[in-house]
């Protein structure tokens, strides 16, 4: 034993150890060595135990710990439990796992589409979104948020086509017509060429093909009240009246920008800064076939195509587990 700078040391091998160490770690060592100092150094237990601010008992533990481990027997201990009986199984994890990497949905709609491949594989075991949060936390894929959110209070028309909104919206500088029905939300969208009246005034047409009783858009000059081309468009197709929003009042349309908002996610993470029309319209349709079809909605407690149509595509899951290459990781 010796002294350094006015420290005590048990070994000079010590003193390039503790360089490296935290600082809680240092005072514990000098603390632990003092009470086996001899002559003016040594200091009583309980004295010790004040130090480093714990009780004479958990001191004692410390001093046991050094004895047998050394320097290490001094950090701070784990608290995770040794065995985790009610531990998720690793290959349920990858399953998750794997999905989120390939589409970016969120645990609530991950969790439909795992379950779906656990029921196919003849496994009763089912998972849930809070399990699901935990896994993409512990696995990098996301970050954990708490956030205070404004709980609105929504209207909603009274049957499938009672009311359709229709905006338009750009992923990577290209436009994307996208229309839902209130109703159900049920969704449709199409890449376009361009923004022109023409070209809007095609693809909805192309999307739904029947009447509908009433039309909600924004300002926007391609549905504007001096726009000929979707008065004409009304005319043919609209048996009720066009309404338009609210200015600077985005909450109007507020279901369609949900909707926009998982689109354009989905088309980002697998896409990234593509603007080929041709791959964007492609994975539209596979977004847009799982959304109303697959995807299972708390607002009405039900699938789009259910309430739009009264029965749902249940090949849904397989389209969208080819499409996202995710054969090895799930049952079809």
């Amino acid at each position: 034993m010796f002294v350094w700078h006015g420290e005590v040391y048990i070994d000079k091998a010590h003193v390039d150890i503790l360089r490296n160490e935290a600082k809680y770690v240092k005072k514990r060592y000098q603390a632990v060595t003092r009470t086996l100092a001899n002559g003016p150094f040594k200091i009583k237990r309980k004295e010790a135990a004040g130090i480093i601010g714990r009780s004479l008992r958990q001191f004692y533990r410390i001093l046991k710990r050094f004895k047998e481990e050394g320097i290490s027997g001094l950090k701070f201990r784990s608290k995770r439990p040794i065995n985790s009986p009610n531990k998720i199984p690793r290959y349920v994890e990858e399953k998750i796992v794997s999905v989120r990497k390939a589409c970016g949905f969120g645990p609530d709609h991950i969790v439909n589409i795992v379950n779906e491949s656990n029921r196919r594989e003849g496994k009763s075991e089912r998972i849930y979104p809070s399990l699901t949060y935990n896994v993409l936390v512990r696995n990098g894929e996301i970050e954990r948020e708490r956030r205070l959110q404004k709980k609105w209070k929504f209207f909603e028309w009274g049957h499938p086509g009672h009311l359709i909104q229709v905006d338009l919206t750009k992923f990577n500088g290209v436009y994307v017509l996208t229309m839902e029905d209130d109703y159900s939300r049920k969704g449709w969208s199409l890449a376009l060429r361009n923004g022109k009246d023409e070209t809007v005034i095609k693809g909805m047409k192309q999307l739904i093909k029947e009447k509908f009783d009433n039309l909600l858009t924004d300002n926007g000059s391609q549905f504007s009240r001096k726009n000929s081309a979707i008065r004409k468009y009304c005319e043919e197709f609209v048996r009720g009246k066009h309404i338009w929003s609210s200015i600077h009042h985005p909450q109007t349309l507020g279901k369609l920008g949900a909707y926009q908002k998982g689109l354009k996610r989905f088309l980002r993470h697998k896409l990234r800064n593509s603007r080929d029309l041709c791959e964007i319209n492609r994975w539209i349709q596979f977004y847009d076939h799982w959304y109303n079809n697959g995807r299972y909605h708390q607002g009405i407690q039900t699938y789009p195509e259910e309430r739009y149509s009264g029965q749902k595509d249940t090949g849904w899951y397989e389209r969208l587990v080819k499409a996202l290459k995710l054969e090895e990781a799930l049952t079809i």
